[in-house]
């Protein structure tokens, strides 16, 4: 069954469908396909070995849980990896409000801030994870705080941060 079919059925008018975007990647591509929980360098294999089976291209991957939780080799590895591949791969920033001691983010109203970092102590935490991760060859970072983003792009423009890095802001 399919909706329209229902929809008709019940009199429900149907809106015509938008027209095609003509927006585009630098590429040219209308599309980009990502994969995410990549959480390390064996999963990444094993997701460019399944998308070359199926002919799929993949253009990033991303690692959920933060580049804290990597060891540099792993990190150096993903890096070679994505680089050989051609891929993107993104990583979250660590540790978050989520990964942090007591309950708020994991409490009703405190759920939209568990991507958060908390305090400076945390957002040197963070910095330095970015940090290490850069140094390992990693150049993509999901950021979930406002203030993390400023503070990244501070130390990007004053040359402290390599100039290819990309970090996008994402939420959870």
């Amino acid at each position: 069954m399919k909706a329209g079919a229902a929809l008709e059925r019940l009199e429900l008018p149907q809106a015509p469908p938008p027209p095609p975007s003509t927006a585009r990647f630098p590429d040219g591509a209308s599309f980009r396909v990502e994969i995410p929980s990549v959480e390390g360098a064996r999963v990444l294999a094993e997701v460019l070995r399944s998308a070359e089976e199926r002919e799929i291209v993949v253009n990033r991957v991303s690692q959920g849980s933060g580049a804290m939780l990597l060891g540099e080799s792993e990190l150096r590895e993903m890096a070679a990896i994505g680089a050989e591949a051609g891929i993107e791969v993104s990583l979250f920033t660590g540790p978050r409000e989520g990964w942090d001691i007591g309950a708020h983010a994991r409490s009703a109203d405190g759920a939209a801030h568990a991507g958060q970092v908390r305090g400076v102590r945390g957002l040197a935490y963070a910095v330095e994870d970015i940090a290490r991760a850069c140094e390992a060859g990693i150049r993509s970072f999901l950021i979930a705080d406002a203030g993390l983003l400023d503070v990244l792009g501070d130390m990007q423009a004053a040359g402290e941060l390599p100039r290819d890095l990309s970090r996008r802001s994402g939420g959870f």
